[in-house]
């Protein structure tokens, strides 16, 4: 079975992934969510609601997992920290797949990994707190840009995202076009 690391963090957008987490093929993948807190301390995402993630920080061994998901969400206090952008820096640098959408790049900034590839997110350069870690001028004003192996997304662009992602991992086949088309468009069914 091939595992997938998710990050949750205080604010994590659970809208931004819920469709990746509901598509992923569970037979197939196990989904494995971390936080920077200690064991057992909850996460509240920006719906107000909980989770305890799996695992800690530290319990992290990237050769384990086949790719690494960011949520958006507010990034900024976690610009410095140095554990999380070095997980993040070895998916990179081990070519695995890393998806990250809305305000979630931001730590791929952070980790030196947007000087490196072209990208989009849900920040622009007002949004003072993020500009030492963004590289504008790799931005691309588009919704889902996908370089390399690295797959970024706008924040309302969350069904393309996980599209992408499922197609990137294996879940869904390549050529697929609208693996998710039951939540593009409503139906009677």
């Amino acid at each position: 079975m091939k595992k997938i690391l998710l990050f949750i963090y205080d604010s994590f957008a659970e809208f931004e992934i819920v469709l990746f987490t509901t598509a992923l093929n569970q037979e197939e993948f196990q989904l494995v969510t971390f936080s920077t807190k200690p064991a057992g301390e909850t996460v509240t995402g920006v719906s107000s609601m909980s989770y305890v993630p799996t695992l800690t920080i530290e319990d992290i061994d990237v050769n384990e997992f086949e790719a690494l998901v960011i949520p958006g969400g507010t990034t900024h206090p976690l610009l410095t920290h140095q554990p999380l952008q070095a997980i993040i820096r070895a998916f990179y640098d081990q070519h695995k797949t890393i998806a990250a959408i809305c305000g979630g790049p931001a730590l791929l900034g952070a980790a030196g990994i947007l000087q490196e590839i072209t990208f989009t997110a849900s920040l622009t350069p007002d949004d003072h707190e993020y500009n030492d870690v963004m590289h504008w001028d790799n931005k691309l004003e588009q919704m889902l840009v996908v370089d390399r192996q690295v797959i970024t997304a706008t924040g309302s662009n969350y069904v393309q995202f996980a599209e992408e992602v499922l197609r990137r991992i294996g879940s869904v086949p390549e050529d697929e076009q609208n693996p998710l088309q039951y939540f593009r468009e409503p139906s009677m069914n």
